[in-house]
């Protein structure tokens, strides 16, 4: 979600924990009703004296055609404040109202930040949009590493026309820095020449370096071969720990039982930044394995709020059954992992917990509240808020 930062930086009241029961989707009337309170709370926000509340306001608005909240971000992209910058920047990329697209493309065709540059091409990456593959393939002839990486995975990740082509080529261009090289062979799973990029990805030695070491390990966990389960066994044994966590994610997602009972002692019991980047690699297993690992999470371990957030965030595409995941993080005492999980109900479109979510339109905690008006008109907002006097 676009505003999960600033929620976070707002959320400093930990909630009682009650039980939260699942709801059948609302009747068109109550639809209604909750949507109006959605969009005054939204409005509420946007008015207060918070810039946090202001741009988590704004985003929710520019959702049903406020054409000042849309002026109100784009204005931001410009901002001195670097972290309200990357608000802005985050709030455009995920707003369903198609000028918020076109204002970000049209401002960095224009701009010369190179702060700017950094910090799309990074949400680009932790967020692929399909449609802004052009703008991304000119950004891998950047002169910054930083930006040319994240370029190159979001290319990666995404699906555009030429996709197979582009890749390919970046692939073999001896003249391209070696992770450049590795995304491109990793961009090409799911392709035609998915077998012929494993081949090349194979031949990935560690004087490749340890960016392309940690692509490497990830890619081979999207194809399931003799030759990729010992490499990635090898690669369990690198020297650095980001490399042996990536390879470790994919031998789990190959059910893996070691790696998987790994993993989770990571995610429960790990240090710094380990358990958030190791709960951050479910996003990219099967179904059936995070399934698995989710329930013994939630039966055996404390979460902390950056890994319970990152585990929340990584089942937003999984096609699976989040009902014991909603349970959990609906009832849980951690605001962070609440709003979470007010987040990916309204992501995944489960709109059986949109009375649950109403609840929270009045809580005293702003960031709760713009959590759940956000959910709301996700859910709801397209079909009923223009036929509202709002």
């Amino acid at each position: 979600m676009s505003t999960k930062l600033i929620f976070k930086l707002l959320a400093a009241i930990l909630l009682a924990s009650v039980f939260i029961p699942v709801n059948a989707a609302l009747e068109a009337g109550e639809a209604k009703l909750i949507v109006r309170e959605a969009i005054q709370v939204a409005k509420e926000l946007r008015a207060s004296e918070s810039y946090y509340d202001q741009y988590a306001g704004a985003g929710i608005l520019v959702d049903i055609g406020d054409k000042d909240s849309l002026q109100f971000l784009v204005d931001g992209l410009a901002d001195n404040d670097w972290v309200l910058m990357r608000s802005a920047i985050d709030t455009l990329l995920t707003v369903r109202h198609p000028y918020g697209l076109d204002v970000l493309y049209r401002y960095a065709e224009q701009t010369t930040d190179a702060i700017f540059m950094k910090f799309l091409s990074e949400s680009l990456a932790s967020r692929p949009r399909d449609d802004l593959s052009e703008f991304l393939i000119r950004l891998v002839e950047s002169d910054d590493e930083w930006v040319k990486k994240h370029a190159m995975q979001s290319l990666a990740s995404s699906e555009y026309p030429g996709k197979e082509r582009l890749m390919t080529n970046l692939g073999n261009d001896y003249n391209q820095d070696p992770l450049t090289r590795a995304y491109g062979y990793y961009g090409l799973i799911g392709t035609e020449s998915e077998s012929y990029a494993v081949g090349e990805l194979l031949s990935i030695t560690d004087n490749w370096g340890v960016d392309a070491l940690e692509v490497l390990a990830v890619a081979l966990g999207q194809h399931d071969s003799p030759e990729t389960r010992s490499r990635l066994k090898e690669l369990r044994a690198a020297t650095t720990y980001k490399v042996q966590i990536a390879a470790m994610a994919s031998q789990a997602g190959f059910g893996n039982e070691e790696a998987t009972q790994t993993l989770i002692s990571i995610i429960a019991n790990g240090k710094g930044l380990d358990p958030s980047v190791a709960a951050a690699s479910l996003r990219r297993m099967n179904p059936e394995s995070v399934s698995s690992i989710t329930a013994e999470l939630l039966q055996c371990c404390e979460l902390t709020s950056d890994t319970g957030t990152r585990l929340l965030e990584s089942w937003e595409n999984i096609d699976a059954d989040p009902s014991a995941l909603y349970k959990w993080g609906f009832n849980h005492k951690n605001p962070d992992i609440k709003m979470q999980t007010v987040w990916l109900a309204g992501v995944r479109g489960d709109g059986e917990y949109a009375t649950a979510i109403a609840d929270m339109l009045d809580d005293k905690d702003s960031g709760i509240r713009a959590m759940a008006s956000w959910a709301i008109i996700r859910l709801y907002g397209e079909k009923y808020a223009p036929s509202l006097s709002v």
